[in-house]
C-alpha cells in the first residue's frame, strides 16, 4: 500500500503545483492587462484564480495527514505516555475517516444538485460551478485514503520510537 500512497502523493503534489501555478500566471496576466490594456481585461480571471487556489488548498489536506501535520489534538497525545499514544492516534484516524466520509457524501450531494440546476458562474465565462464544488468530495476522498493508510500503520506496523509524540523542552532547546 505504501507504493500506492506514494503514487497518490505524487499526483496530489503535481495537481497542487499545477493549480497554484495556473492561478499565479492568471493573477500576473490580470495585473498586466489591468495596467496596460484595461479595455481588453476579461471579467473571469480573478474568478479562476480563486477556483485554482481553493482547489490547490483543498488537495493539500491529504498530504498534511500523511506528513502528520494535519489538525489533530497533539495536546492530548502529550498527556499520555508513548505506549498509549497509539490508541489515541487510532481514535484520531477513525474520527478523521468519519469526517471525510460525511464530507464526501455531502459534497457529492452538492455537486449533483449544482449539476442538476446547471449552476454557472456570474462572469462571462459561465463556468459550471459543479466542477468547482467537485473538489470538496475529491479532496476529502483523497484525505480519507491518507487516514486509512495512517490507520493501517498504527494498527499493523507501530514503531514507538518514530510514531509517538514526545514533549519538547522549549526552555532548554538549542
Amino acid at each position: 500500500m505504501s507504493k500506492f500512497m506514494q503514487f497518490i502523493q505524487k499526483i496530489e503534489r503535481f495537481l497542487m503545483a499545477a493549480l497554484a501555478s495556473l492561478s499565479l500566471l492568471l493573477a500576473v496576466w490580470e495585473m498586466f492587462m489591468r495596467y496596460y490594456f484595461p479595455s481588453f481585461l476579461p471579467d473571469w480571471t480573478s474568478e479562476m484564480v480563486v477556483y485554482f487556489i481553493t482547489a490547490s488548498v483543498m488537495l493539500s489536506g491529504g498530504l498534511l495527514v500523511s506528513e502528520n501535520r494535519h489538525v489533530h489534538a497533539d495536546l492530548f497525545l502529550r498527556m499520555v505516555p508513548p505506549a498509549h499514544q497509539r490508541y489515541l492516534e487510532i481514535a484520531f484516524c477513525l474520527i478523521g475517516i468519519g469526517v471525510c466520509l460525511v464530507m464526501v457524501e455531502r459534497g457529492w450531494a452538492i455537486v449533483d444538485f449544482a449539476y442538476m440546476l446547471d449552476e454557472r458562474s456570474d462572469s462571462s465565462l459561465q463556468f459550471p460551478v459543479f466542477i468547482y464544488y467537485a473538489f470538496v468530495p475529491m479532496a476529502f476522498g483523497l484525505m480519507m485514503l491518507h487516514y486509512l493508510h495512517r490507520l493501517m500503520e498504527y494498527l499493523f506496523s507501530f514503531d514507538i520510537k518514530t510514531m509517538t509524540t514526545t514533549e519538547i523542552d522549549l526552555e532548554n532547546a538549542d
